[in-house]
C-alpha cells in the first residue's frame, strides 16, 4: 500500500518552519517546537478568542520552564529526556497545587511532547486551551507541525507494509492534532487493510466531517482543492469497508447513494448489484443489472461482472448473454468464454455451445472441463463421433490445467493463477506453460513462460504468472511443452 501522493505533495510544497512562539502569561519560555509555514492552516488570530483564566507563575511553573529550556539546549535527545521528565514533574506539581492554572497544563503538554507522549500532550494542551482559549493561537501551529513530522515519519512504514508501526505514529499524530483529515484518511485505509473495520470507518467519517466543516475556510486554495478531491473518494472507501465487514445493508445503501449522485459510474452499480446478490435480493439486483445494461459504454469487465451476478442467481440464459457481451468486447477473454460456455450448457442451449467451447479450447487446450462440456453438447446434438473425439482428447492429456483466473491490473499487465495436475507423467517432470496476452481486439501484446514441476499423478500444483506491461490486458491463452 502506498500513501496518497496528495498529502505528500501538500507537505512538500511549503509546510516549513518559522520562528518559535513564546509561552503565555509573560513567561518568556520558548515553545515546544516550530510553527507550521505559510501553507499550513492559519492560526485563529482573526477570530475573537477569550482570554480565559490568567496564567499564574509559581515555583513549580518556573522549575518546569527552566527544565524545558535545559532540554531544548541539550546536545541530543538522550541528554534532553531527563530535563523533559523534570519539567513534567514540576508541571504536574503546579497542576496539583492549582488545577485552574492554564500555564501548568501548557507546560505539561510541552514536557509530554518532548517525551514523545503525544496522547498525553494533546490532552494537556486541550485542557490549557479550555481554560485559556487565547492559547490556541500559539499552540495550534506547534501541534500541527508535530502532526506533520509524525506523518512524514510514518510514510516509509506504510510504503514498506509495516502497518503496526505506521498505525502507532498516525494515532500519535491524531492525538496531538485532529483538525486535519489527511492522516485520518490514510489511517482509515491502513485499518481497512488490516480489516479493523470500525477503526477504519471512524477515521474516514471524522475526516469527511472535517472537510465538510468550517475548517476548510481556513485553508489555502491548494489544500482546499486537495480536500475536495479526497472528499469524493472517502464515501467510496466507506462503502467498500462496510462491504468487507459484512455490513451489506449499510454498504448497499452507501453504493445506492453514490450511484444516484453519479449515474454514469458503472462501478457503483456493479458493487451495488453484487451486494444485493449476496443479500439474496435477486429482483433488486436484476433491476440494477438492467440499469447497467442500458448504459451505452459498457466494457468487457462490466459485462463479465453482470454475467457473474446472473450466474450466481442461476439465471443462466441472462448470464450467457452477459458473458457473450464480455467475449465480444474482448475477443480472447478466456475467462469470459469459459463462463459463457458453462452458462449455455446449464441452460441446455446445446446448439450454441460448440462454437464457444472451441474458442475456449483454442486458448485453454489442456482444460479437461472445456473438452468435457463440448463433448456433452455435441452428444446431446446427436454427433457421437465428435463426442468421442473430445473424450479421446481428454484421455490424451498428460497434464491438465485447471482453475485458471486472470486478475487485471489497473495500470496495465495482469496476473494469472491456476493449477497443473499430473495425469500420466513421472513426478518431478517439468512442464512449461507459454502464456500469450492479448488486448481487447485480440492482438498479442506480450508473452510470459511459466515452468511447473509436477507432483504425483492426480495432485494439482498451483502457479502464478506475472505479466508486467503498461498495456491493459483483454485476454490470454497458453501452450504446453513437456520436457
Amino acid at each position: 500500500m502506498k500513501l496518497r501522493t496528495g498529502l505528500i505533495l501538500a507537505l512538500s510544497l511549503g509546510l516549513g518552519t518559522t520562528a518559535c512562539a513564546s509561552s503565555g502569561g509573560g513567561a518568556g519560555a520558548a515553545a515546544a517546537g516550530p510553527t507550521a509555514g505559510p501553507t499550513a492552516a492559519p492560526t485563529p488570530g482573526a477570530k475573537v478568542l477569550a482570554q480565559g483564566e490568567r496564567p499564574r507563575h509559581t515555583g513549580n511553573t518556573r522549575a518546569a520552564e527552566k527544565a524545558l529550556k535545559q532540554a531544548r539546549e541539550a546536545a541530543g535527545d538522550a541528554e534532553a529526556q531527563p530535563f523533559y521528565q523534570q519539567a513534567l514533574d514540576a508541571a504536574n506539581a503546579a497542576i496539583a497545587e492549582d488545577a485552574r492554572n492554564p500555564l501548568a497544563y501548557r507546560l505539561a503538554g510541552e514536557a509530554h511532547l518532548g517525551l514523545k507522549q503525544y496522547k498525553e500532550a494533546g490532552e494537556a494542551f486541550d485542557k490549557a486551551v479550555d481554560l485559556r482559549p487565547i492559547y490556541q493561537i500559539e499552540l495550534e501551529p506547534i501541534r500541527e507541525k508535530t502532526w506533520i513530522n509524525l506523518y512524514q515519519e510514518a510514510a516509509p512504514a506504510v510504503n514498506a507494509g509495516d502497518y503496526d508501526k505506521a498505525i502507532t505514529l498516525f494515532e500519535d499524530a491524531n492525538a496531538i492534532y485532529d483538525e486535519r483529515p489527511e492522516v485520518m484518511i490514510t489511517l482509515g485505509q491502513v485499518y481497512a487493510q488490516k480489516r479493523e473495520h470500525d477503526k477504519a470507518l471512524a477515521n474516514l467519517r471524522k475526516a469527511l466531517e472535517i472537510i465538510n466543516s468550517d475548517k476548510i475556510e481556513d485553508m489555502d486554495s491548494a489544500t482546499v482543492e486537495l480536500w475536495h478531491q479526497q472528499a469524493k473518494e472517502i464515501p467510496v472507501t466507506i462503502a467498500q469497508v462496510l462491504a468487507d465487514a459484512g455490513r451489506f445493508e449499510e454498504a448497499a445503501a452507501q453504493f445506492e447513494k453514490l450511484a444516484e449522485s453519479d449515474p454514469q459510474n458503472i462501478m457503483f452499480l456493479r458493487n451495488l448489484a453484487a451486494l444485493l446478490i449476496r443479500m439474496e435480493k435477486q429482483d433488486s439486483a436484476f433491476a440494477v443489472y438492467d440499469r447497467m445494461l442500458a448504459h451505452p459504454d459498457l466494457g468487457a469487465r462490466d459485462y463479465y461482472a453482470i454475467g457473474v451476478g446472473f450466474y450466481q442467481a442461476s439465471a443462466f440464459k441472462r448470464a450467457a448473454d452477459a458473458f457473450k457481451g464480455a467475449a465480444t468486447k474482448s475477443v480472447k477473454d478466456r475467462d469470459a468464454l469459459e463462463m459463457w460456455a458453462r452458462s449455455l450448457q446449464l441452460d441446455s442451449l446445446y446448439d450454441a455451445v460448440p462454437p464457444v467451447a472451441k474458442r475456449w479450447i483454442e486458448l485453454d487446450p489442456n482444460n479437461r472441463n472445456a473438452h468435457l462440456i463440448l463433448a456433452q453438447a455435441v452428444n446431446q446434438l446427436g454427433d457421437e463421433e465428435a463426442a468421442r473425439q473430445q473424450v479421446q482428447a481428454i484421455q490424451a492429456l498428460k497434464v491438465t490445467v485447471d482453475n485458471l483466473q486472470m486478475r487485471r491490473r489497473a495500470s496495465g499487465g495482469a496476473e494469472v493463477i491456476g493449477d497443473v495436475t499430473n495425469q500420466t507423467l513421472e513426478p518431478g517432470a517439468t512442464v512449461t506453460l507459454g502464456f500469450t496476452f492479448y488486448d481487447d481486439a485480440g492482438n498479442a501484446i506480450g508473452t510470459q513462460a511459466q515452468q511447473v514441476r509436477v507432483a504425483a499423478k492426480g495432485t494439482p500444483v498451483s502457479f502464478t504468472v506475472e505479466f508486467n506491461s503498461s498495456d491493459p490486458v483483454g485476454g490470454y491463452g497458453y501452450t504446453v511443452m513437456i520436457s
